[in-house]
Formats: C-alpha cells, structure tokens, sequence
C-alpha cells in the first residue's frame, strides 16, 4: 500500500529536524505555531498549509521537495556528541534511556513501533 502525503511528509519532517539537531518548539516558535501544531504534523495527523512549507522549509534549509517526497533512505544516527549535548540539557532522555537498557531488542522494537 503506498505511503499517504501526511506519512511521507511526517517522516521527513522528523528526520530533518533530527539531522539539523533543531526541535519541535524551536520549530514552532519560528513559524509562528503553537508546539500542538507541529506535533500534528510530525505524528503525521495533519499537513501544514502550503505557505507554512515554505516557512517550514526556511527554517530546516531545504526545499518543499524535500519535505513532500519520498526520499526512501534510511536515518542517520547522530554523532555522539550531539547525543551526549541532548542527553545532558534533557534529563528525560537519560531516564527513557536507562529504562531502555533494562529491555529485549524485540520490547524496544515494540516500543518504537508504539512511538511511531
């Protein structure tokens, strides 16, 4: 079955900000959005306006293109420093870390598939 507008955009969204180390509230404050916002459209739930692409696009320095495509390739894994800087300015991270070290490959997959 292939892939909705709103999936193919999602990811993207989540994977550029990822790869740009930009958050979902640095996002939203500057196109001008509440956090809900750009939650709905990294959880795939809704699709921005056209215009706020374009604002979108700005902000992560890319193109509409890149957002809207399937770009088919896989994640790639931060540095471990920027690892490192996260896990430090958000402690939150350290204890879904910790509580992750406790589970089976097969409970953290189940995990991320919930997540998703």
């Amino acid at each position: 079955m292939p892939r909705t507008s709103k999936e193919i955009f999602s990811e993207n969204l989540r994977n550029k900000l990822f790869a740009k180390n930009k958050n979902q509230a640095q996002l939203a404050k500057f196109v001008g959005v509440s956090q809900t916002s750009v939650s709905h459209w990294v959880n795939g739930e809704i699709m921005p306006r056209p215009k706020m692409v374009d604002k979108i696009c700005v902000f992560l320095n890319c193109s509409p293109d890149e957002l809207m495509t399937d770009q088919s390739k896989p994640v790639e894994y931060a540095p471990e420093d920027v690892i490192a800087e996260q896990l430090h300015e958000r402690p939150i991270l350290m204890r879904l870390m910790m509580f992750a070290m406790k589970l089976s490959d097969e409970e953290i997959d189940k995990l991320i598939k919930e997540i998703k």
